[in-house]
């Protein structure tokens, strides 16, 4: 077998996954998820990360970035979400619709474009590895045999796809409240004024009296560093250490 410098990665991905494999072994499953990487490896650098570098995930937990390439930066989706407390097969189905997503807008470019040629500037953020497992699901229906199981894979995920994941994520309600007033300032550095020349109007169409600047883009009175540091915060606890 020709050697390969994802195969390290794969292997120990697999072996993480060990007692979840499902249909196939270690060995079927470890040459899937080297032959995933390959395919992107011939439309990008794409390398394994050798040396630790901690991503915070906004306060919420930590996962390591596992490939980079020219541009950016990879974490694979079971570190990211056993830091969340995700189940897998969620975050495993969360992954496979964003995907899907990206492949309609691939597709809507390469038409535009018209060219005939197939584009990949909308697929580098997400990379099935291609693996088949199957876990315990408490909230799955039952099989003949009684039995509540979820079939999950693993995937890398763009690092510039995180508030996105932690949005759909368990903590996602969390994540906007501590992360609106940054989005805020944002917002403002973008637009400005103008927000205040845009009516906001009410579910019915009647307007509010008010506009974009003030309505929808609220910092809370907080200051561009002060919004940050909001917005990296974490669960916000109250003093019996409850979340609030």
């Amino acid at each position: 077998m020709t050697f390969s410098i994802h195969h390290p990665f794969a292997a120990k991905v697999v072996a993480r996954h060990d007692a979840l494999l499902c249909n196939d072994g270690p060995e079927e499953q470890t040459a899937r998820v080297v032959a995933a990487i390959e395919r992107v490896s011939k439309v990008t650098l794409f390398a394994p990360m050798h040396t630790e570098v901690i991503v915070d995930l906004a306060g919420f937990g930590e996962a390591p970035i596992v490939y980079v390439t020219e541009k950016d930066e990879y974490l694979l989706l079971s570190d990211v979400a056993e830091a969340l407390g995700w189940p897998l097969p969620k975050a495993h189905k969360w992954a496979q619709l964003e995907n899907d997503f990206a492949v309609r807008d691939q597709r809507d470019h390469d038409e535009e474009r018209g060219d005939g040629r197939l584009g990949w500037e909308c697929l580098l953020d997400y990379v099935d590895l291609r693996l088949d497992l199957v876990m315990d699901d408490p909230e799955a229906r039952p099989d003949a045999g009684g039995r509540r199981w979820s079939s999950a894979g693993d995937w890398l995920i763009s690092k510039d796809r995180l508030p996105l994941l932690l949005s759909c994520s368990p903590w996602g309600k969390e994540f906007m409240d501590n992360a609106l007033p940054a989005f805020g300032h944002a917002i403002w550095q973008v637009w400005g004024d103008k927000l205040k020349q845009i009516p906001t109007v009410n579910l019915d169409g009647t307007p509010t009296g008010g506009n974009a600047y003030d309505d929808l883009f609220s910092t809370d009175g907080l200051t561009e560093e002060e919004a940050l540091h909001r917005a990296r915060r974490g669960p916000a606890l109250d003093e019996d250490g409850d979340h609030r």
